[in-house]
Formats: structure tokens, sequence, C-alpha cells
């Protein structure tokens, strides 16, 4: 059933993942410099050239990988075993996402200058958690409706 609270966040973790792959994900400035995260590029920026710019297309297609996880897993609702084991794949999916995302944070854009200056998170970096929370908030609905059909059978 479509319908279910679950597919409902599973959609919402799909829409998250979209949004993650349309908003920047990091952005740090200085007087004159600028470094910025999407999920396409890492750049850093003295006025308006590009000092710096490292390609990272492994973030948009980890995101556009879970969001088809996410979309595929919704119409898995009739074998409910299958649709956690794809839960639990988007979940895997999600967190080497943020660990990537987290690395090229702390490891490569806050060295470029004023190391001491973190930066500010954006749009994209918090879409991604708020994939993650939905997509465990729906595994455990999922593992609920299991467990209820699994106890009404031993009733029978």
């Amino acid at each position: 059933m479509l319908q279910r609270p679950q597919s409902l966040l599973l959609l919402l973790t799909a829409i998250c993942m979209i949004l993650f792959m349309a908003t920047p994900i990091w952005h740090k400035a200085g007087t004159g410099e600028e470094a910025i995260l999407s999920p396409y590029y890492l750049a850093h920026m003295k006025g308006t050239l590009a000092a710096i710019a490292k390609p990272v297309y492994y973030l948009a297609i980890l995101a556009v990988v879970s969001a088809g996880v996410s979309i595929f897993t919704i119409f898995q609702y009739k074998n409910r075993v299958r649709q956690m084991l794809f839960v639990a794949l988007n979940s895997l999916i999600g967190a080497a996402l943020l660990g990537a995302t987290v690395y090229l944070i702390q490891f490569e854009g806050t060295k470029f200058f004023a190391p001491e200056q973190q930066g500010e998170f954006g749009i994209g970096f918090w879409a991604a958690f708020a994939a993650l929370v939905f997509n465990w908030i729906a595994n455990r609905l999922i593992r609920r409706d299991e467990k209820i059909v699994r106890d009404a059978d031993r009733m029978r």
C-alpha cells in the first residue's frame, strides 16, 4: 500500500537526497577568499577566480543511488523483509555519503584558508542528515508492521 507512513517517509528521503544535489553543502568565506562544497565540486576561490576546483562527483552519485533505492523500496511494500533489506542498504549509502561529506569539510575544505574558521553547513548537509533520519524512522515502521503480521499469524 503506497499510502502507508513508511512509504511517505521513504518519499521524503528521496526528496531530501534530491535537495542535497541541488543545494550547497558547505560554505566558508573570508576576506577575498571563499570555499564552497557542492555535490559536484570543492572549490577555493580568490576573488572571482577559482584557485582550486576539485571534482567530487561521487557525492552526487551516492545521492542519486540513495534516492533511487528509496523510490524502489516504496514499491516493495508486498515483501516487508525485502523492504527492510533495501532500507538498511539505503542507510549504509546515506552514512557513506555523510561520512564522505564530513571528511571533505574537515580535512579538505577547512585547510584552504584560516583553518581556525570552520565555515557554515548549507541546506544540502542538513537535507542529507534529514534523509538518514527519515530512512531510520521508515525502517522502524516497517519492522513494526512485520511484527504485527507475525503476531496475527500466530493467533490463527
